[in-house]
């Protein structure tokens, strides 16, 4: 037996080797729990590990980071405490996955500079030098003058102040998107890549959207896109306004009248006996600006420099009109001239009618004027909403001379016939929407 013993003496320290690991493998299997770290943040319990140099470094780490993205001291709101336990092995969370639990429950405070308006925090940056270059780009952005102006003041509309806060640091952005927030009123745009083909308002169509709204919100200064080119698609909502007085100086058009005279002599046919020649006045005005757009404009004095002449027609009295085809003839045309482009639908939404620049063009119908401004490819741009279910819409003019929320009367001088935008000539394109669809104008017009 001793014999044997010691024959077999040199394989025991391999068996028991064997039999622990068997020994441990029952024990794990049965459910039997070892030692571990339960981590508690802010008293409660988050998770276990065995490894508590693991969740030391990673705290170490996290700290780190965010004290470089914030770039100043920040503050662990939260209290890390650690204590022994005995945990079963599927709970332990392994040492790699550390750092991404106690990102999950850690929260870190920092001095920031909120920018507050009308008592609402709007964004908040890293210091009130960043917050107040902010306001400076916004108010230089809009305070552009056009030729002939003087600025007078520029302020905000709202009650905007900066105030000094410490807040979570993850509240604290940088300040790009505090300036896109603060201008199109989100963080989170719907955005869109130019394809071959298209067009700002190919795009504004497409989208449900005016094409002023695009050239706002992406500062466009030109309808000329590039493909690839990233635009945002948005309804612009500032948070702030920048409202300019201006004081200006310009000699403006006097758009000509058209008068129609009777003459029983000519019988049905129809003559211009007089060509109209826009006159011209000089004026000094007043006017407020907010966000760069035209609200108000007040004249100091007026003086003519060259009296607009009259266009004369000369018509036979059997000259009859003829009505429209299939319409309700309820709108007057908003100049005369020959149709050069007939409405097609969603392949031409409106009527060309040709004219000679800075022919006047006159409100379809009343109602009051909710925009005038350049607007893309349709340049100088006027809609009017007639309160009925009807909006008339004036595109290429030369000159606009109505503003927004201005009540206007049918027949009204509203501008001049141009070729602003995209246009192959001086003419009107006129359009008509009833219930926010395109209709065919000829079927208004008498």
């Amino acid at each position: 037996m001793l014999n044997l013993l010691q024959q077999y003496r040199r394989y025991l320290p391999l068996g028991l080797i064997l039999c622990g690991l068997i020994f441990l493998f029952l024990m794990s299997s049965l459910g039997v729990q070892i030692p571990a770290y339960s981590v508690f943040i802010d008293q409660q319990e988050k998770f276990q590990t065995d490894d508590p140099e693991a969740v030391n470094l990673a705290l170490q780490r996290i700290i780190a980071q965010e004290r470089k993205r914030c770039q100043q001291d920040i503050d662990l709101v939260n209290q890390v405490e650690m204590e022994k336990v005995f945990a079963n092995r599927e709970n332990i969370v392994p040492a790699e996955e550390v750092e991404k639990e106690l990102r999950k429950n850690l929260q870190f405070e920092a001095q920031a500079t909120a920018i507050v308006v009308d008592g609402k925090v709007i964004a908040s940056v890293k210091s009130r030098e960043l917050a107040e270059k902010i306001l400076s780009n916004l108010k230089r952005e809009y305070s552009w003058l056009d030729e002939g102006e003087e600025l007078l003041e520029i302020t905000f509309a709202e009650k905007v102040e900066l105030r000094d806060t410490k807040i979570p640091s993850q509240e604290i952005i940088e300040p790009p998107q505090a300036y896109q927030l603060i201008k199109i009123g989100t963080n989170n745009p719907e955005k869109y890549l130019v394809k071959e083909g298209d067009s700002l308002w190919l795009i504004a169509r497409r989208n449900d959207m005016y094409v002023n709204d695009i050239v706002v919100a992406n500062n466009l200064n030109s309808d000329k896109l590039h493909l690839g080119q990233e635009l945002l698609l948005v309804k612009s909502k500032p948070y702030i306004t920048v409202m300019t007085q201006v004081k200006g100086e310009r000699v403006e058009a006097i758009p000509f009248q058209t008068k129609v005279v009777v003459d029983t002599a000519v019988g049905s046919t129809v003559r211009v006996k007089q060509e109209g020649k826009n006159g011209e006045k000089q004026v000094v005005y007043q006017a407020t600006k907010l966000n760069g757009v035209l609200q108000q404009k007040d004249v100091k004095s007026e003086k003519i420099l060259q009296a607009a002449v009259d266009k004369i027609i000369v018509k036979g009295n059997r000259v009859v009109q003829v009505a429209s085809r299939s319409g309700s003839g309820n709108l007057e045309w908003p100049c005369y001239g020959p149709i050069t482009q007939y409405y097609k639908g969603k392949g031409h939404t409106g009527l060309d009618i040709g004219a000679r620049s800075g022919t006047s063009v006159r409100a379809a119908e009343a109602g009051y004027v909710t925009s005038a401004c350049y607007q893309g490819g349709y340049g100088k741009f006027i809609t009017i909403n007639h309160n009925n279910g009807l909006v008339t819409r004036y595109a290429h003019c030369s000159s606009i001379a109505v503003s927004e929320g201005q009540s206007v009367s049918r027949g009204e001088v509203i501008g001049t016939v141009g070729s602003t935008g995209r246009s192959s000539g001086p003419h009107l394109h006129f359009e008509v929407l009833s219930g926010g669809s395109f209709q065919n104008p000829l079927n208004y017009l008498p």
